[in-house]
């Protein structure tokens, strides 16, 4: 950033991309992974929550852009973070429209189309919450080295990644426990019958059987 921006738009815009990669992209990727069970609402909230990181990103950017991308580390970052960010939002509204609408699939299918489009959201969502908090790290050290000269608050950038990162793994281990766990106490009916023949299921004996519970 140069040196005509004054300090409290770049410290504002720091506290504003920090709060929406660090806070708001930790309950992002909760809503969408960890805290499933009431999906209704964890799907609309995560919506919400996307939709806000898209304009807090954008408002902010633009309001110290300098349209130099590739001046500075920081500036390649964040100004990669920008593009990976709409285009991941694009991608969460077309998973959610084609989840609502789309009804195309062949019955049977091997693979939906929601599907995949879902998991190209994931994957960009994850690079996503990675630039932006790469851009973080680097916004930080610029304006601690550059602007205020060698002040030891530059390792804050790294901090705040490094706990980010502990947290999700964190997350990511308690959910792979219980999940584990849960599915140890499935109890599964006997796939054999009397004579010892593997049990055949036709579709619709399949949705039946749902039916039923």
């Amino acid at each position: 950033m140069t040196e005509y921006l004054r300090s409290d738009v770049i410290e504002q815009h720091g506290w504003a991309m920090w709060s929406t990669w660090f806070i708001v992209g930790m309950l992002l990727l909760v809503t969408k992974r960890y805290a499933k069970k009431n999906w209704h609402f964890m799907h609309y909230l995560h919506g919400f929550l996307g939709y806000l990181s898209l304009i807090t990103t954008l408002v902010f950017a633009f309001r110290v852009a300098q349209f130099e991308p590739l001046s500075s580390l920081h500036n390649g970052f964040g100004t990669v973070s920008i593009f990976v960010i709409i285009v991941t939002s694009l991608l969460g509204s077309l998973t959610a429209a084609t989840m609502r609408f789309y009804n195309g699939d062949k019955a049977w299918s091997k693979e939906e189309r929601v599907t995949k489009v879902a998991q190209i959201h994931r994957y960009a969502g994850y690079l996503a919450l990675f630039m932006s908090n790469a851009a973080i790290i680097t916004g930080t050290g610029k304006y601690f080295n550059e602007r205020l000269q060698g002040d030891d608050r530059a390792v804050l950038g790294i901090l705040s990644m490094l706990i980010f990162v502990v947290l999700v793994g964190i997350l990511e281990a308690v959910y792979r426990i219980r999940n584990a766990y849960s599915t140890s106490q499935i109890q599964t009916p006997d796939i054999t019958t009397p004579e010892g023949k593997v049990k055949t299921y036709t579709p619709a004996l399949i949705e039946s059987k749902v039916a039923e519970g």
